[in-house]
């Protein structure tokens, strides 16, 4: 797939040109995507690919621009099929109870037990964004999103990167239909989680070549400017 090349220029979150991606942030509100279209349902569910995942109560709020991407997505889903978001606001705090549990999963491994924090913290953040630096889904402008159809989720199969050449014949086709449906208004990919797509932050800032990224990250004791 092309979109699979272009999505290679950054291999983890925690690559350091990305994290050294400037940032201007436009200052563009927060919208809840609950009640935003029939076919759009927010809801807390966790990917099974990752343990000790720490989803959001903030989860169902994006920006402005990016709820109204979900909505185009949505309305041109096939028929019976629905857009889940499972996670898309992820305050810096929470970010920090999920990197701390990650650890603690790394740390019980038979492999690692011989390794310096240092070197476990290391393999976590290919994982899992450092909340010491930049988080992406605490941007608003990341949504972890799957698909339903009557009701049921679709086989997509379990290998998180998203172009695995491991993948059956209908998985593959049913991630077709996802990644063209987010890519056609404009999100990008990270390629080792089907999941998680961006618009607007570092990532996508980097792979479009723009000069900088328009959504910062938001404390949550900065919020309610945001709402």
């Amino acid at each position: 797939m092309k979109l699979e090349k272009r999505h290679k220029m950054f291999q983890y979150v925690s690559d350091k040109k990305l994290l050294a991606f400037p940032v201007k942030e436009c200052g563009e509100k927060f919208v809840s995507v609950k009640d935003l279209h029939p076919k759009i349902v927010s809801r807390k569910k966790k990917p099974r690919e990752i343990k000790r995942w720490v989803v959001s109560s903030y989860g169902h709020l994006v920006r402005k621009t990016v709820a109204k991407k979900l909505i185009r997505i949505a309305e041109g889903l096939p028929l019976g099929m629905k857009l889940i978001v499972t996670d898309g606001y992820r305050p810096i705090e929470i970010q920090r109870r999920m990197f701390r549990g990650m650890m603690k999963v790394f740390k019980k491994k038979k492999k690692y037990r011989k390794l310096r924090e240092d070197e476990i913290k290391e393999k976590v953040r290919k994982l899992c964004a450092d909340p010491d630096s930049y988080t992406y889904h605490s941007t608003g402008g990341v949504v972890d999103v799957y698909l339903e159809k009557d009701g049921k989720a679709i086989n997509i199969g379990t290998a998180k990167n998203t172009f695995d050449k491991r993948l059956g014949k209908e998985a593959r086709k049913n991630r077709g239909i996802l990644i063209r449906a987010m890519s056609k208004v404009g999100f990008v990919n990270y390629i080792h989680e089907w999941w998680h797509w961006c618009y607007g932050e570092s990532l996508w800032a980097s792979i479009n070549k723009k000069r900088y990224a328009i959504y910062g990250s938001v404390h949550l004791k900065n919020l309610k400017k945001f709402l």
